[in-house]
């Protein structure tokens, strides 16, 4: 029993520690960051890494999310002889909840996981001391870019998933449902507030927010070793998929 207590304990006092490290990365990055040179070069680098690259993921996933929710409402609609509200029944789940939140635990785990990949890289071969010992600040020049980049990469990527998403109800309403492209597409808008797409564009800015923080604490916490960047890349993606699903929760509550 003594043994069970200790080691949640120790787990317990971990967890607040990487929580407190997290803190701490972020208001140190947030002082740093807004000081000139803005860095403009590496954010834009670091958007056409993180945001450019990630186009064709995201809009593979988007296209067949779409058409998976509108395959599952469609069948469940043709028992009741209503399968044309299948653009209706689509729309709330697709760009409130469906596309921000998936696209966070795969796109924002891969954009997550290259950055501690990248930095544990760098820490373990030591060119983060260089970067220091040169004289600059290694959050303003790796940190703050990165993180920059996946705030705004992000929701840009949640905006192209919801028209893929679109497109992909559109073509299962029309192929298989002979629900008309047109008329979906307009009972699909007209039943989005728009507080929707606000909720959508919130939730992809805050996702990547933490994306960006959290593979670049993970990237700075890689111990030395030659598993050690290996370590750091897995932890980051389950700790990305924990933190986008609680405040996925929370987020939702706050605009419900």
């Amino acid at each position: 029993m003594r043994r069970v207590i200790e080691r949640f304990g120790a787990i317990v006092l971990s967890g607040l520690d990487w929580v407190g490290g997290l803190t701490s990365l972020a208001l140190r990055s947030s002082a740093v960051g807004p000081r000139r040179p803005f860095g403009v070069d590496d954010i834009a680098s670091q958007m056409v890494e993180q945001g450019v690259r990630s186009l064709p993921i995201t809009s593979f996933m988007s296209l067949f999310i779409g058409m998976i929710l509108a395959v599952q409402f469609g069948w469940a609609l043709a028992d009741f002889g209503a399968t044309m509200a299948l653009g209706d029944a689509s729309s709330l789940a697709l760009v409130r909840e469906l596309v921000p939140t998936l696209i966070a635990l795969t796109v924002g785990a891969k954009m997550a996981a290259g950055m501690a990949a990248e930095l544990g890289s760098m820490k373990v071969t030591e060119q983060i001391d260089a970067v220091a010992a040169l004289g600059a600040d290694p959050i303003k020049k790796l940190v703050w870019p990165r993180l920059v980049a996946a705030t705004l990469a992000t929701p840009l990527l949640v905006a192209w998933g919801n028209i893929m998403a679109l497109i992909g109800g559109m073509l299962i309403g029309d192929w298989v449902y002979a629900v008309p492209a047109g008329y979906f597409y307009e009972t699909y808008v007209d039943e989005l507030a728009p507080i929707d797409y606000i909720q959508s564009l919130v939730k992809g800015v805050i996702f990547g927010y933490l994306v960006g923080l959290i593979g670049c604490y993970q990237g700075f916490s890689t111990k030395f070793g030659t598993e050690a960047v290996g370590v750091s890349t897995m932890e980051t993606v389950v700790a990305t998929s924990i933190c986008v699903i609680i405040a996925d929760f929370y987020l939702t509550m706050i605009f419900l």
